[in-house]
């Protein structure tokens, strides 16, 4: 694939099209689950790309572009997410730097993972967070050894022999 071909418009249509297939990234509808929607939705972004001087394009080829893009676009979102997670002011807060981050923000919600629930009772998680405090342990003797209370570590009491 020669990457000088896929100019911004080409890829601006290309994300368009992906746009229009909610069967191909929107992965908790039904449109997703059904193979033949997806398989024409495919065909359609393979034609695409074969009007626009790509000849060799087929399945590989679509998925691998929007593997890439998708890629790009989760490493930007990782970044502007981190740096608002951060405490940082809005002023210091990252831009992206992708040129089509605005044009993949359709896919958001798709990279970032849902909330997750506790299946736990509240009194068994608070059991989980309370720690017992460790009493501490009287030293013991044994033949010229002395065991420490806190790292058990072995300290001798006369020298060797």
């Amino acid at each position: 694939m020669d990457v000088r071909l896929w100019s911004k418009e080409m890829v601006t249509e290309f994300i368009d099209m992906y746009r229009s297939f909610p069967c191909l990234w929107k992965c908790k509808t039904e449109e997703y689950k059904n193979k033949n929607l997806r398989d024409n939705a495919l065909s359609a972004m393979i034609d695409l790309c074969k009007a626009r001087g790509f000849p060799e394009a087929n399945r590989d080829f679509v998925a691998k572009k929007i593997q890439s893009l998708r890629g790009s676009f989760r490493k930007e979102l990782k970044k502007v997410l981190d740096s608002e997670r951060s405490g940082r002011g809005t002023e210091e807060i990252y831009t992206p730097s992708l040129w089509y981050f605005d044009l993949l923000m359709f896919t958001k919600e798709q990279e970032v993972p849902a909330a997750s629930i506790s299946n736990l009772d509240n009194d068994e998680a608070q059991e989980d967070e309370t720690v017992e405090e460790e009493k501490p342990r009287t030293p013991t003797k044994t033949v010229g050894l002395t065991i420490t209370p806190r790292s058990g570590d072995c300290v001798q009491d006369s020298p060797l022999l």
